[in-house]
């Protein structure tokens, strides 16, 4: 009877702790998965898009590196939690992941939102990360595109885009997700699975965060950061608006240059996504940063 009572004990506490652990789980806005062997490496997808962005880095690179690419509720699902401020916790998240799981100066890399979530989580935990890359993302982005939008005179149009995302519908949606992908990359054949993950999203959570980038300027803090960062940037969607890539190079150094060892790259012909439009000067530039 007693030993009944044990094991009955047992499965309970069992049970106990993996109804915990699925609750703390269900707490979080990222999850990960883990590919690969080597020196850790963390990647951060952008905004609307899905961890499966990585694919093709995930087979160049999983050779050589313990791959950790971080999923995040709302993004390439239709999953929501509620949060106060999205990016702030994704960045908390990030930072306790790194200490939870012991990893040893991780190289950080994130790509638009991630690689803004990046530079702040390294602005932040000063002494954790390894290396960080942004690719295409800054500490405040709207102001490459608007010159003089601060925070503050960003909040009623924050107001409006959230109210916008959340009330079109799919098929007006569609065509938006199809008309900004189309200006994000240049490669036409990797435009239609940017667009399903952009459908596959949930609005609600990507509205809030898309204002949120407009009011979070982390200019500031960019002084924090200790590590060597390397920051990937793209001018010429912006071309038939009378851009040059001198001018948009200007607006990039503007951001970085309270960063300590920062080394800025401008891509030639690239849209946003550096890595699908420019591949092979993009791997070529990152591995020598790796190296380095």
């Amino acid at each position: 009877m007693k030993t009944v009572k044990t094991s009955l004990k047992l499965i309970l506490l069992i049970f106990i702790l993996s109804s915990l652990k699925a609750a703390a789980a269900n707490s979080k806005l990222i999850s990960t998965e883990v590919k690969g062997s080597g020196s850790p490496m963390i990647l951060i997808h952008g905004m609307s898009c899905s961890a499966a962005v990585w694919d093709e880095f995930v087979e160049r690179y999983s050779g050589n590196y313990e791959l950790h690419l971080v999923h995040i509720k709302g993004f390439g699902n239709k999953e929501i939690m509620a949060s106060d401020h999205y990016l702030k916790q994704i960045r908390d998240e990030l930072i306790g992941y790194v200490g939870e799981n012991k990893l040893k100066s991780p190289i950080l890399i994130g790509h638009s939102m991630g690689g803004f979530i990046g530079l702040w989580a390294a602005a932040e935990a000063t002494d954790i990360f390894g290396k960080i890359v942004s690719i295409d993302g800054v500490p405040y982005f709207p102001v490459l595109q608007m010159p003089g939008i601060s925070p503050e005179t960003a909040k009623p149009m924050v107001n409006s885009m959230k109210a916008q995302f959340e009330s079109v519908d799919e098929k007006a949606a569609r065509a938006n997700q199809e008309m900004i992908v189309s200006t994000m990359i240049a490669t036409e054949d990797k435009r239609n699975e940017v667009v399903e993950m952009g459908m596959a999203s949930n609005p609600k959570v990507v509205g809030q965060a898309f204002g949120e980038m407009f009011l979070t300027d982390i200019r500031g803090e960019m002084s924090n950061i200790q590590v060597p960062v390397l920051v990937f940037g793209s001018w010429a969607a912006y071309e038939n608006y009378g851009a040059t890539k001198d001018s948009v190079t200007e607006g990039y150094q503007s951001q970085l240059k309270d960063i300590k060892d920062v080394k800025l790259l401008v891509a030639n012909e690239a849209y946003h996504f550096v890595f699908y439009d420019e591949p092979d000067w993009f791997y070529n530039e990152l591995e020598k940063f790796l190296e380095e």
